[in-house]
């Protein structure tokens, strides 16, 4: 099991302990100091915090219920100057008696009271900007300002609100910039739509526009002591705000309006980078957001001056007391440090290093016993250097009985494929001897005899790659004629390859197992293809790759995965894999661990093996020992 990497906490925990007595004795006063003076202090400005925001909010709340009830009380003094226009007869009778039959005389009569009607609206309420009355048969308004005549009502935002004729009949609409008449004033429309009497659904529209310059002036007359005023309507549109509130921040609003339409509150946000505190109330009768915001910040501007001056004079008596701790502390620690020293000295292998102190304190049983300890210790490294001694003896010969154990499993686990082999081969023989001709017959015995030749190689572990080469083409050439219907192969080595050494029968166990198990039980045409490459890396080193590839089966990915585990932990459970297993053993045991086999696959397309070898050509051949 790999030990585990100590914590972020063991490791700070083990650096304090690694300091000095004396300096953790002031360390550990300062952080006392320091804690108490910090805890105290946060109690303190929370406290005055929390008073500060709290009378903040109940100013808060009363100005916004002030500013609900004033804007409650005007705007419903619009309205009722509107329905009481829009219900009085002597307005209503000629606007309905013009629309269903226009001529010039009822026109003159309907200007000059609808004139005096929208004049009573705009004279009776400072807020009010402009009227304007819209008919499908013409328009009025009081004749306090210049009309513009490019506006179209058809084509207007005002029109737009109505499209759908289920919406009601009296709309506030968001502050805009005024388009009925000159002058581009930013106005806040109260829309009235009402029915003429003339049948056939016909609709008239009265507009009255509230100066938003007007009603920031109201508002700007109680922002200094509180702070910024925010109004929006109920969907968070702009309608009007004090000094730097506008419509881009609206959007850092838009959350404040979601399921808190109808209720008053308060809370902080971010503003602007800043965090703010904000109370929030509506105006019953359209549902308008009064939004008040005060910089935190500035609000706890004198709590801030006061923490500056706490700190400042916190720092100057932890200073004082660091002074005081570190000389006391220093007088108390002198014979501990020359211990310390002794101690490092035999820590660095000084082994005769020992601390005598005359008196019987504390420091002296220290002493007493790091000397006990430092003549243990010698006794210790004595008996430690002989058993080390002998472990290595042991150790020497464990492995090379390991290693002559692995040498006789891989020797054994090598004996199986020839048998096999040979067993196939002979059938196939047999089988053409009786089925096809004798060609077949002379090609199989001159391969076969091939195969053994170069199997044999005189005892030798290590052949040249061409050898190898000529051994699978021998092995190919008798598996073509036994599947000559379904294979196919082609084998691409360069000839400047043929100088370097190979381990002999590695690369025939990989063909024969893309045989068996990738193009065996294919009905069609299949090919295997086998390749060598010199291959390096920019540090210069250089190593030989071989692929054997078949567009056969293919390997399922589990199967894949449980193929390398096996290939890299060096174990198999399946049987079928003893060849592969025995190639990969026997090139990690000769070449070293960084050498050796893996498998790729694309299950129903195709399977590679990829073995590697170092490049050695002109280094003496090592053969293996026998027993």
């Amino acid at each position: 099991m790999k030990n585990k990497k100590p914590g972020v906490h063991h490791m700070l925990m083990r650096k304090i302990r690694n300091i000095s007595f004396r300096k953790r004795m002031t360390l550990m006063f300062a952080v006392v100091c320091t804690g108490l003076l910090c805890i105290t202090g946060i109690l303190y400005f929370q406290f005055a915090e929390e008073e500060i925001v709290d009378n903040f909010r109940a100013n808060a709340e009363s100005l916004v219920g002030q500013l609900e009830n004033t804007l409650d009380t005007r705007l419903e003094a619009v309205n009722r100057r509107a329905f009481a226009a829009l219900t009085n007869s002597s307005f209503m009778q000629p606007l309905s008696d013009y629309v269903k039959a226009p001529t010039t005389r009822k026109e003159a009569a309907l200007s000059g009271e609808a004139a005096s009607w929208m004049k009573d609206i705009s004279l009776a309420e400072p807020l009010v900007h402009s009227v304007f009355l819209y008919t499908n048969k013409g328009s009025w308004d009081d004749y306090t300002r210049v009309r513009n005549w490019d506006f179209d009502f058809e084509e207007s935002a005002f029109k737009c609100v109505y499209k759908d004729s289920s919406v009601k009949a009296i709309q506030w609409m968001p502050a805009m910039q005024d388009e009925i008449f000159q002058g581009n004033a930013q106005v806040i429309p109260y829309v009235r739509r009402f029915s003429i009497g003339t049948g056939e659904g016909a609709y008239a529209f009265l507009i009255i526009q509230l100066d938003q310059n007007v009603l920031l002036e109201e508002l700007a007359g109680n922002s200094p002591v509180l702070g910024e005023i925010l109004i929006t309507d109920s969907q968070g549109n702009y309608i009007a705000g004090t000094y730097s509130i506008r419509e881009s921040d609206l959007k850092k609003l838009e959350w404040q309006n979601t399921d808190k339409k109808n209720a008053s509150y308060g809370g902080d946000i971010q503003y602007n980078g800043e965090d703010y505190l904000m109370y929030k109330g509506v105006v019953d009768i359209n549902d308008w957001q009064i939004y008040i915001l005060k910089s935190k910040a500035d609000l706890l501007n004198s709590v801030g001056r006061l923490r500056r001056l706490v700190l400042l004079l916190s720092v100057a008596m932890i200073g004082l007391c660091l002074i005081l701790v570190a000389f006391l502390s220093r007088q108390m620690t002198s014979s501990l440090q020359r211990l310390a020293v002794q101690m490092n000295r035999m820590r660095n292998g000084e082994l005769e290093a020992r601390y005598y102190y005359p008196y019987k304190d504390e420091v002296g049983s220290l002493a007493r016993s790091f000397n006990y300890m430092a003549d243990q210790v010698e006794k210790s490294m004595r008996k430690q250097e002989e058993y080390i001694a002998v472990l290595k003896e042991e150790r020497d010969f464990v492995e090379q009985v390991q290693t002559q154990k692995r040498k006789a499993e891989l020797r054994a686990l090598q004996a199986q494929i020839n048998p096999h082999f040979l067993y196939n081969t002979l059938n196939t023989i047999t089988w053409l001897a009786s089925d096809k001709g004798i060609d077949e017959i002379r090609i199989l015995s001159n391969s076969l005899g091939k195969l053994f030749r170069i199997s044999l190689s005189k005892g030798a572990e290590v052949i040249s790659i061409q050898d190898e080469i000529e051994h699978v083409k021998s092995y190919l050439t008798i598996q073509e004629i036994r599947y000559s219907e379904v294979m196919q192969y082609e084998i691409n080595v360069p000839e400047e390859l043929y100088q370097y050494t190979i381990l002999k029968l590695v690369l025939q166990p990989l063909v024969e197992n893309a045989i068996y198990h990738g193009i065996k039980e294919q009905e069609t045409l299949s090919y295997i293809h086998i390749r060598g490459e010199k291959m390096s890396d920019p540090q210069g080193r250089e190593w030989i790759q071989f692929t054997v590839e078949d567009n056969g089966a293919g390997i399922s990915p589990e199967k894949l995965e449980s193929i390398n585990s096996g290939l890299e932990e060096g174990t198999t459970d399946n049987r079928d894999g003893y060849g592969i297993f025995n190639v990969n053993e026997r090139i990690k045991l000769y070449y070293g661990e960084e050498y050796g086999l893996y498998y790729e696959s694309c299950e129903s397309k195709w399977t590679r093996a990829i073995l590697t070898i170092p490049c050695n050509s002109s280094a003496p051949i090592r053969k293996w020992e026998e027993n």
